[in-house]
């Protein structure tokens, strides 16, 4: 399995909420992994994957059988070149298949997008809208970075399988992997200590999972409808979250995400051209950020 391929499989299992309990890898680039996820009723459902590219089967079956044993899952083998006699075989055009590709609700296209959001990140709900404005500002977040990002993005919201974890991650493309919060309050946020250590900690526990497939986080980001702190206190936040993980802090309002939304609407073709990483080196984004690499996308004639 290359990397890429691999990356395919990690961020397919990702966006279709499965988590990642364990990886084994073995010669010729095959892998298993270890995989779990709630159902709707709250139980916990475990798998043991064979990914090969062999020609035929071999004693990874067995190895596969073991491990499913212990990891008390189901087997299966996804390969395109034999059908096992012993464990559930499905090719890999199946197996992506089974769980489709991205999935937009269409929530992007709405006009007043930036207003609806405004509303929602100071945790009002505006008049067209039902349900919990906290709710459904995780929704419109992961969209709108689903949308710019062209990238798979899990939103966890309630469906939490261990303690350190936050509201969503984004696997870009690029290898540069975001985290997330969404954050819906009346009187604008405030970082604390706690919050920064809160974060830290959501970083420590997803490298120490899966940067050895997806690299580091590379910046934690926080989308609100206003930031109550002044810059120099960002500034401060941001320093003590990177001397903490290594990671970089990233703020958008979610105005200006409805903006830059807004913005990548109406440049399609120079979307897949940006250069999302230099703009989530920003501790403030807005749509001036974006706008500037759209113009020297167009001045290079990059797209």
């Amino acid at each position: 399995m290359t990397k890429g391929e691999i990356l395919d499989i990690v961020s397919t299992l990702f966006t279709n909420g499965f988590e990642i309990d364990q990886t084994e890898r073995f010669p010729k680039g095959n892998i298993i992994f270890n995989i779990l996820k709630l159902d709707k009723l709250g139980a916990i459902v475990r798998y043991s994957i064979l990914f090969t590219k062999d020609k035929n089967e071999t004693q990874l079956t067995n190895s596969l059988i073991t491990i499913s044993k212990t990891f008390s899952s189901k087997p299966l083998i996804i390969s395109d070149n034999f059908i096992s006699q012993t464990c559930t075989t499905h090719t890999f055009q199946k197996f992506y298949a089974f769980f489709g590709g991205i999935i937009n609700t269409g929530l992007i296209l709405i006009p007043n997008l930036p207003d609806i959001l405004d509303e929602l990140g100071r945790n009002k709900l505006p008049i067209v809208l039902q349900g919990d404005a906290f709710d459904l500002h995780e929704l419109y977040v992961k969209e709108c970075f689903q949308f710019i990002l062209q990238s798979p993005t899990r939103r966890y919201g309630k469906e939490r399988l261990f303690e350190s974890i936050p509201d969503g991650i984004v696997i870009c493309k690029n290898g540069m992997m975001i985290l997330y919060d969404s954050k819906a309050y009346i009187n604008g946020f405030d970082f604390t200590a706690d919050d920064i250590k809160r974060f830290a900690s959501y970083v420590d526990e997803f490298n120490n999972r899966y940067s050895a497939i997806l690299g580091k986080v590379f910046t934690f980001t926080v989308i609100t409808g206003k930031f109550n702190p002044k810059v120099k206190s960002l500034e401060k936040r941001s320093k003590e979250l990177y001397k903490k993980c290594n990671c970089n802090l990233s703020c958008i309002t979610s105005r200006e995400l409805g903006n830059i939304v807004k913005l990548i609407r109406e440049e399609p073709d120079n979307r897949s051209s940006i250069l999302w990483k230099n703009i989530f080196s920003e501790l403030l984004i807005d749509t001036t950020l974006v706008q500037k690499e759209i113009s020297r996308i167009k001045k290079d004639n990059l797209n």
